[in-house]
Parts: C-alpha cells; sequence; structure tokens
C-alpha cells in the first residue's frame, strides 16, 4: 500500500501539477511588464508609429517585421525604463522580427506554452492598443489556422492598431503566441504567430539571407525614391523569381515612383495570380481598376473577394467605394456600416461615410463620423483635420478653430495644420492672418503648396489687393499646372485688375480645352464685356446658360449686355427667365438699367 502511494506521488512529481489559472488582475500584473511599448521613427526623428513588443530574453524582444519597415530607428519602453532597439533577424514569410535593446532593464520573460492550446481554450491580449499603453483583454482560441508559413492561433480577445507584436497569453500566464493585428479578418477574428516559432527567426532569417539582402537593397532605393534603379532591379528580380511576391511588390512601388499606371495594373494583377487568396492585394487591384474608370471590372472583384472573405472588413470597404462610384450611394452605406461592423477602427470606412454625408448635404451625420473618429484615434492627425472639414463645410469656422488648438504638441507646427488654420482664419473674417497661415504652411514644404497659394490668393483679393492676388494665382498655376482652376482663379483676378487682354487669353484657352465648363464661358463673356465688345460678351453667355441655366448673376448681366446691344426684346425675354430664378434680382436689374417697361411685362 505504501509503495503504490509512494509511485503515485513520483508519478505526481514527474508529470507537474497543472498550471494554476489565475484572475485577470493577477494575470495583469504577472505578464504586463513582459510587454513593451515600441515605437517606430523616421529619419528627422518624428514618430512614424506605436505599437508592441514581447520579451522573450533579457534585452531581446520579438514584434512584427511590416511595422518595422520604414523605420529608421525604434525605442521599446517597458515600466522600468526605455532604450533604443535594433533589429537583430526578420522572418519576413511569418512576419516575425527580433530586436534587441541594450541597456533595457529586462523583466523574467514569459514562460511559453510548448503545445498548441484546444479550441474554446480561455486568453488573453496583452498589448499597447491604439498607442495608449499595455492593456489587457480577453477571449478565447477560436481555431488553429493553417497556411503556407505553418498554423497560426486565431482567437477572439479583441486587439486594435498598436496590438501587433503583443503578447496572447493563457490563463496562468504562458504565452501562446504573438498578435499580428494584419491578419484581422473580421469581428474579433484575430490572429497570432505561434510561440514555438520564436526559436526559429533567427535560423530562418539567416536560411533566407541572400533574399534579406536583396530585398533591403530594394527597400533603400524606395526609401531614396530612386525610381529607375528600383524598377531594374525589381524587373531583374522578379524575372529570376516570377514567384517572389516581394519582387512584384517593388516593381509595382518602382511603378507608382515613376507614374507609370499600365506597369502598376499588370504588377498586381501578376501579384493577384501569385496570392489569390489574399484580400490586401485583390482590394489593392480593384481600387486601382476603380481609379482607371474600369468599375464594372472592379465590382466583379469586389464581388469574387467577398464569395471568399465574408468577415474581411477591408473588402466590404472597397465593395461600397465601388458601389459609391457607381451611384448606388444607399447599397455603398450599407457596405460601409458592415466593414465598421467588422472592424470598428477602420479609418477609411469613416471617411467614406462622411463623405457621402456630405455629398448629401447632410453635415450633422458627416460632423458625427469625424466626431467618432477622432475620438477612437485622438493622438492621430488626419482624423482630427477631417473633423475641422467637417466643422468647415457645416460653416462653424469657430468650432474648427478650436479643434485646430487640440491637435497634439507635436503636431502643432506641422504643414497641414498650418494650411487648415489659414482656411479657418480666411472663414473667420481674418485675411491678413489667413496669409500669414498660409505662407507659414509654405514654408514647412506643404505637398500641395498650390491650394495655399490660392489660399493667399483669395484672401488678397478679398482685401482688394488684386495686384498681389495675381501673382499668388500665378504661384499656383506654377505649382499644379495641370489644374484648371489656378488658372481661372488667374484670370477672374487678372479681370479685376483691369489687366483684360491677358485675362482674354486664358479665358479663351479654357473655353477651347473645357468647353462643356459652364464657368469658363461665363468668365470668358465677363471679360469680353469689360473690353466693351457685348457682341461677342453675348454668345459666351448664351452658351455658359444653356450649360447650367441656373445662375442669376449671369442673367443680370445677359440683361445690362443685351441693352448695351441694343437687343431690347431680348433683355425682355432675359428679366422674364431672371423673374422666375430670383424676383428679387429680376427687380434689381429693371431698377439699376432702366431698361424695361414693367407694365408692359407679364
Amino acid at each position: 500500500m505504501e509503495l503504490s502511494r509512494t509511485v503515485i506521488v513520483l508519478i505526481s512529481l514527474c508529470i507537474g501539477a497543472p498550471a494554476r489559472a489565475l484572475a485577470p488582475t493577477e494575470l495583469f500584473a504577472q505578464a504586463s511588464p513582459a510587454v513593451a511599448i515600441l515605437e517606430t521613427f523616421n529619419e528627422l526623428g518624428q514618430r512614424l508609429g506605436a505599437y508592441s513588443a514581447t520579451v522573450v530574453e533579457p534585452g531581446r524582444l520579438v514584434t512584427m517585421c511590416n511595422v518595422l519597415e520604414t523605420a529608421a530607428t525604434l525605442r521599446v519602453t517597458l515600466p522600468s525604463n526605455s532604450a533604443d532597439a535594433q533589429v537583430m533577424a526578420r522572418d519576413r514569410e511569418r512576419n516575425l522580427c527580433l530586436i534587441s535593446a541594450a541597456g533595457l532593464a529586462a523583466p523574467t520573460a514569459l514562460p511559453r506554452l510548448t503545445e498548441p492550446l484546444s479550441v474554446g481554450s480561455r486568453v488573453f491580449a496583452l498589448s499597447n492598443a491604439l498607442g495608449l499603453g499595455v492593456g489587457i483583454s480577453e477571449g478565447v482560441v477560436s481555431g488553429i489556422r493553417p497556411s503556407a508559413a505553418g498554423s497560426y492561433v486565431q482567437f477572439s480577445a479583441p486587439i486594435s492598431p498598436g496590438s501587433e507584436g503583443g503578447a496572447l497569453v493563457d490563463d496562468s500566464g504562458r504565452l501562446v503566441g504573438i498578435i499580428d493585428y494584419r491578419r484581422r479578418d473580421g469581428q474579433n477574428v484575430n490572429f497570432a504567430s505561434a510561440a514555438q516559432w520564436i526559436d526559429e527567426i533567427a535560423p530562418r532569417a539567416a536560411a533566407g539571407d541572400a533574399r534579406l539582402k536583396r530585398f533591403d537593397q530594394a527597400m533603400a532605393l524606395w526609401k531614396q525614391q530612386q525610381w529607375a534603379d528600383l524598377h531594374a532591379m525589381a524587373s531583374a528580380w522578379s524575372h529570376e523569381e516570377p514567384q517572389a511576391k516581394d519582387a512584384w511588390r517593388f516593381v509595382i512601388a518602382a511603378a507608382q515612383g515613376q507614374g507609370d499606371a499600365h506597369a502598376e495594373v499588370q504588377g498586381w494583377q501578376t501579384l493577384y495570380q501569385l496570392d489569390p487568396s489574399s484580400s490586401d492585394v485583390g482590394t489593392a487591384l480593384g481600387r486601382l481598376l476603380l481609379a482607371g474608370g474600369k468599375t464594372p471590372q472592379a465590382l466583379e472583384l469586389a464581388q469574387q473577394l467577398l464569395a471568399g472573405h465574408q468577415e474581411d472588413a477591408p473588402c466590404w470597404l472597397f465593395l461600397g467605394q465601388v458601389l459609391q462610384a457607381s451611384g448606388q450611394p444607399g447599397e455603398a452605406e450599407q457596405a460601409y456600416r458592415r466593414a465598421l461592423e467588422l472592424d470598428p477602427w477602420l479609418i477609411d470606412a469613416y471617411r467614406s461615410m462622411a463623405m457621402l454625408a456630405q455629398m448629401r448635404g447632410d453635415s450633422q451625420t458627416a460632423l458625427a463620423v469625424w466626431q467618432r473618429l477622432s475620438g477612437l484615434y485622438p493622438h492621430q492627425l488626419g482624423p482630427r483635420l477631417g473633423l475641422v472639414r467637417a466643422y468647415l463645410a457645416a460653416e462653424k469656422p469657430a468650432r474648427a478653430w478650436s479643434e485646430l488648438g487640440q491637435v497634439n504638441d507635436s503636431d502643432t507646427d506641422n504643414a497641414l495644420v498650418w494650411y487648415w488654420k489659414g482656411v479657418t482664419l480666411a472663414r473667420l473674417g481674418c485675411p491678413e492672418q489667413a496669409i500669414k497661415a498660409y505662407r507659414a504652411s509654405l514654408d514647412r514644404q506643404l505637398d500641395s503648396a498650390d491650394w495655399a497659394w490660392a489660399g493667399i490668393g483669395w484672401a488678397l483679393a478679398d482685401l482688394l489687393r488684386h495686384a498681389e492676388a495675381i501673382e499668388a494665382f500665378r504661384s499656383a498655376v506654377q505649382a499644379a499646372p495641370e489644374h484648371d482652376e489656378w488658372r481661372y482663379q488667374l484670370a477672374l483676378q487678372l479681370k479685376e485688375g483691369g489687366r483684360l487682354d491677358e485675362a482674354l487669353e486664358i479665358t479663351t484657352e479654357l473655353v477651347t480645352k473645357s468647353p462643356q465648363e459652364f464657368k469658363n464661358w461665363r468668365q470668358h463673356g465677363f471679360v469680353l464685356a469689360s473690353q466693351g465688345r457685348p457682341e461677342q460678351a453675348l454668345p459666351a453667355m448664351e452658351k455658359s446658360l444653356q450649360i447650367e441655366s441656373r445662375q442669376p448673376a449671369l442673367w443680370r448681366t445677359l440683361i445690362e449686355t443685351y441693352q448695351l446691344a441694343g437687343r431690347r426684346d431680348d433683355a425682355k425675354r432675359a428679366y422674364v427667365q431672371l423673374r422666375g430664378i430670383d424676383s428679387a434680382m429680376a427687380e434689381a436689374a429693371y431698377g439699376t438699367t432702366l431698361l424695361l417697361d414693367k407694365e408692359k411685362l407679364p
């Protein structure tokens, strides 16, 4: 009997007692010190993003490779201290990278689970979700999903952007996997790379060293915008390894840099053939087709993608964009709402819904969408500026100015912030201050410099400083010669400044180039009338009104010009037309031109 008890004790010691399940508070206290905040920075020291990294041994952490690829420097932060970090080894196929952070006060690494958890097992995600600091969420293992790189752990614990690189642990605090937000495929359908893969990162990276060097060379050319060299290198690479997805991605990047839309489409088509299961590749190809005016092909592709990815939020977003381009706003909004049900953090779906609301004149809904988005991403500049634009569209410039005052300290000197300060100040009736803000945006190398120059031009025009406004719009034309709006505005200011021959040269060019644009004909007529050439001005004004009849100010000018040309009957008919559009302006036209015998008119 004693022998049997002894044997049982020895067996139990050899097997080991099962790990104790921890309460969430205990688990967070035990495991969170091993999860770091990972920040990435560009060459200028500007922060690109905030993510997560998990300690695997003293001074070494693991995270997702894709968040590191465009970064110049890295920094990791634990509760104890922070340290700069460097990449040690990359397994790009599995998207796992080892990073080293010398001097980082290292907590004890999490014990790793050696065997896969059963489906339904309780798990916790610890990560720097949304860059708000390390937090915890709870869920279960939903499945083990095979792929070409191995089997991923699917789980339901909620995660968000910034969670990538965080730790997925079981209820006793053992490391189950490394969270990969990029693989999100629906509402609470999240994935983690298996913890067993961590020890395989370095050997797999060494085995693929030649390919990694080639990737790094291509990435360096991409960062330096050496498009011709990148094209030559990527073309040779794709020829030597036609199945290499990275090679084709760089072919596409080179085509984008060189503005070769045809080569870009071909590259995406090839990549989609290589990886037809990738919804990311499919939607990228689809958006390019849509941008190229191939809406039916884009719609067909969207439907194909959804057939295999019903729970993929970006696929629903893409379908919404295609439906919107097809003139089906109601159906598009349903698709956007479905995308947000699956992924409440999908910025582009919110943007698209706000755009739909603005198109139908629903400023309140647009404001609500941008308020929601800026609340979800309080530290991101894009949603904040979207809310500024929404307030301006709703004729609430004071609220827009208030939002501009709430941007992060790191963004206060951003060129875009200065540009929107200029727009808002102009709306607030402060043209001098607006001009200073626009110039500040130009000093900070605003990408769309033409818009800042145009803003300066409009503000100067409000101050009746037409000579300076002319020069501002000349700068806008120079910055974006393909944008005819700035030529139109230049012609307007030339007319206002009395430089009629120069204005006429531009309006003649515009009506020849875009004969269906009613405002070009209108301005052409105004310039001719200002030159004292009513007989030539009238056909231009009439052409503008044939294209767009509801132009009260032009009808009034037409009445006056008919009077100058001695065409009384035509002036009467124009008066009747104007009275049906704007009776007050019709009466004003009558009173100022002394043109008509009012009692004889119908």
